[in-house]
């Protein structure tokens, strides 16, 4: 009986604290205290969401072994500028160094200008490869990437054409016909004649071509030779694609080229 007594009395106890852990209608209403902190100081979360964007806008891709390769995050997670928000839907890296919001870039567009280096300076950055005149900095190594403009001289040491040459080589194979080049936030859409691709020694995909820049895209060429910053995607057939942020070399080297170019007697708008 005495243990019978017991146990009713510590059932009862326990009953009477679960009844008491249970809220009241009034609070039901009430709100965590952390959720109430964040309703009285908003700017907190704010300054939480600036600091994560900042982090984000200034975090480089790290560089792969694979200059073409296009694994970490695409563009479009920040907020980029009005200008460059169409070319930023496609597939590639984040721009290391886009331009402010406020700071739209024109769209770049050939102008007869003077050209200031003197030809014994731009003889300096040049190399000659089979009668090719180009950027001594351009390797034609079999499993290079390369894209830089060239030109072969007449019997008469005069330019002919300026050219475009382009070589991709990577895991991934791309049957490319167009070549778009987003420059300070704009388009210029190259058709290469006779784009070549295939498969060499070692597994690694490879493509190429080689053309010649008529004047219709003297304006590409212009804007190679001046853009601040741009980046070029082979668009494949069948919808692959590989993107390629270029070097501040490959920048100098477009405009030391068209300079000699230009100097010994080149042109691009005949």
């Amino acid at each position: 009986m005495r243990k019978f007594l017991i146990l009713l009395m510590l059932f009862l106890a326990a009953l009477m604290g679960v009844a008491g852990n249970m809220p009241d209608d009034d609070d039901k209403d009430k709100v965590p205290a952390w959720q109430q902190v964040r309703r009285l100081h908003p700017e907190r979360e704010r300054a939480k969401a600036m600091k994560k964007l900042q982090e984000q806008m200034s975090r480089r891709a790290e560089e792969k072994a694979d200059p073409w390769d296009t694994s970490d995050d695409a563009w479009g997670t920040v907020d980029l500028p009005p200008s460059m928000r169409d070319s930023a839907a496609v597939e590639g890296r984040r721009l290391t160094s886009p331009p402010a919001a406020d700071d739209a870039m024109q769209r770049l567009v050939w102008r007869d200008e003077p050209v200031t280096a003197t030809i014994e300076k731009l003889m300096a950055t040049m190399t000659v490869v089979d009668g090719e005149w180009r950027s001594r900095y351009v390797t034609g190594d079999s499993v290079g990437n390369e894209v830089y403009f060239s030109f072969y001289l007449d019997e008469d040491s005069v330019p002919g054409s300026l050219r475009l040459s382009v070589r991709y080589c990577g895991d991934n194979p791309v049957d490319y016909d167009q070549i778009v080049f987003t420059i300070d936030g704009h388009d210029y859409t190259f058709y290469p004649a006779e784009p070549r691709h295939g498969m060499q020694q070692g597994g690694l995909w490879w493509a190429a071509s080689d053309d010649e820049l008529n004047p219709a895209y003297r304006d590409l060429v212009y804007a190679l030779a001046h853009g601040s910053w741009m980046m070029m995607k082979l668009q494949g057939m069948g919808g692959v694609s590989r993107v390629k942020v270029l070097t501040d070399g490959q920048r100098s080297d477009f405009a030391d080229t068209l300079a000699l170019f230009l100097l010994l007697g080149g042109n691009v708008s005949d």
